[in-house]
């Protein structure tokens, strides 16, 4: 059964049963089930076909599930587009997908009109704007379409970067989707009756493949799906609706804590807080013991369909700085450079084995290549396992830093800066934030006009990088960077350096 079956098999069993409440509005799953097919008319009268991809730049509103489904139900690939990123960031991705429809909305269309000035694809917009409207996309009469749909046929290409600053777009099956919802639920008995809150933006892998298909979809539950994060609305919106399932970044978790009404809200209703991105403290297992909620620590990539390892409060307190065990169905191993297995406890690479891997990069097979090898995905993460199966992540293979739980790479940062006249050079480290986790610094060196080189940086970064990868402050050296053996600049090095914002760094972007 694939994810377009599913779909159909709810509204036929649970009919009036809530599938998605978006700003307090309830759609029941015959609802979703109708609308998605109307926007399925539409999106194949533009001349969408089974295989062809539809892309979304669109920020949490009822329309993103609705053409999410609509799309799958064709057959079609569906690609979710960062409504955060610049119309230069958007380019490349919309030129690797090649797209047949855009949808989008008014406050984000100019940030298709670089794309759209080069590639052939239709733009359809909520609310208004210079494009074909969503309403056109709406035929409520005429036979729905229909497609025969295998359960290893394309359903997503979701966007990720990598240490050369080119994104990848991960393939996943309707199957590799699908799988880690069903381990989970399982695992943890999640069913129709659980309420799954999203607050983060849809297009993410976490809200999109993890909240939506695999808890919500597989469940036959209710998405509770939010315009955006406010702390205070998200502890009323869990007491109102009684939401028991929310997955989201140990930050965030934090901040909820630390808000004023943390202590008189009733979050009873909780059975699955999940966090991941960063490793779960002490101090905030023992916070939401104390409310009753049993804290779930994830591991997970894009690659993999989101969630491939997860471990309880119990085994947390045991083990603080792992990362979990490897969900049903899946394996994990440490390798060594050649992918050749280490003994138990050393350090190497961590690579997944299991269902939910994904198919391939987007029209990249060389580096499909290189990243699965004879089955297992490897992760570019660094980490070491103990005879409980437990993995530890002790470094990243890749230069990547967690900035509010979004996967930041120093060298699409670097690649966007590099040309700035007056830094003879640059390089970006993550260096310890309070709110974020990890933020992007800048170290430089060969710069004579500080307030220029700012100027320079603030400028090239607001007309090229989405907000969350934007440095907050940046670091003048009178030395050279250091480097290695091979000349590459050295980041462990940096980050021993500065480990934290050192006090005589420069703000960049008002922070």
């Amino acid at each position: 059964m694939n994810i377009a079956e599913l779909v159909r098999y709810w509204a036929r069993w649970r009919p009036d049963h809530s599938a998605i409440i978006h700003n307090d509005e309830h759609m029941n799953w015959a609802e979703l089930d109708a609308r998605s097919d109307a926007i399925a008319r539409g999106l194949r009268a533009a001349g969408v076909h089974k295989g062809d991809r539809v892309g979304l730049l669109m920020s949490n509103r009822v329309e993103a599930p609705l053409v999410t489904i609509a799309c799958l139900k064709l057959g079609g690939i569906f690609v979710p587009l960062n409504f955060r990123l610049t119309a230069v960031e958007l380019l490349p991705l919309l030129e690797d997908a090649d797209c047949a429809v855009v949808v989008t909305e008014a406050a984000h269309i100019a940030q298709l009109e670089l794309a759209s000035g080069t590639l052939a694809f239709s733009i359809f917009t909520v609310n208004g704007g210079d494009a074909q409207s969503f309403d056109d996309l709406l035929v409520d009469t005429g036979a729905v379409p229909s497609e025969d749909i295998a359960l290893n046929d394309p359903a997503f290409i979701c966007y990720t970067s990598g240490t050369t600053g080119q994104q990848k777009g991960a393939l996943l099956t309707h199957a590799s989707a699908m799988y880690p919802g069903m381990a989970k639920n399982l695992a943890e008995g999640l069913t129709w009756r659980d309420k799954i809150l999203v607050a983060v933006p849809f297009v993410f892998t976490g809200a999109l493949i993890s909240c939506f298909i695999q808890f919500t979809i597989n469940a036959g539950g209710t998405m509770v799906l939010e315009s955006d994060f406010n702390i205070d609305r998200y502890l009323h919106v869990i007491q109102k609706h009684r939401v028991s399932v929310a997955t989201t970044v140990p930050v965030i978790w934090e901040r909820l804590m630390r808000s004023p009404e943390f202590e008189k809200a009733d979050l009873s209703s909780m059975i699955s807080a999940a966090a991941g991105g960063a490793p779960v403290s002490i101090d905030l297992i023992e916070a939401y013991r104390a409310k009753g909620i049993a804290m779930i620590q994830s591991y997970g990539l894009t690659e993999a369909s989101g969630l491939v390892g997860t471990m309880h409060s119990e085994d947390a307190m045991k083990r603080i700085g792992w990362a979990g065990r490897a969900i049903m169905g899946t394996e994990f191993r440490i390798a060594d450079n050649a992918c050749n297995s280490l003994p138990l406890g050393e350090v190497g690479e961590i690579l997944v084995k299991g269902p939910h891997v994904m198919r391939e990069y987007w029209r990249k097979p060389d580096v499909t290549a290189a990243t699965i090898v004879d089955g297992w995905l490897r992760t570019g993460d660094v980490g070491m396992m103990d005879e409980g199966g437990f993995i530890r992540i002790m470094d990243r293979a890749k230069d990547m830093l967690i900035s509010g739980g979004i996967n930041v790479y120093p060298a699409e940062i670097e690649k966007a800066l590099s040309g700035i006249p007056g830094i003879g050079e640059l390089a970006v480290i993550g260096v310890p934030d309070k709110d974020w986790g990890e933020v992007p610094m800048i170290v430089a060196h060969g710069v004579n006009d500080r307030a220029a080189a700012v100027s320079g940086i603030e400028a090239e970064g607001s007309a090229t990088l989405a907000k969350f990868k934007r440095p907050k402050s940046i670091v003048f050296l009178n030395d050279p960077l250091p480097r290695t053996l091979s000349g590459k600049v050295s980041k462990p090095a940096l980050r021993s350096m500065f480990p934290q914002v050192p006090d005589d760094a420069a703000r960049l972007f008002g922070s």
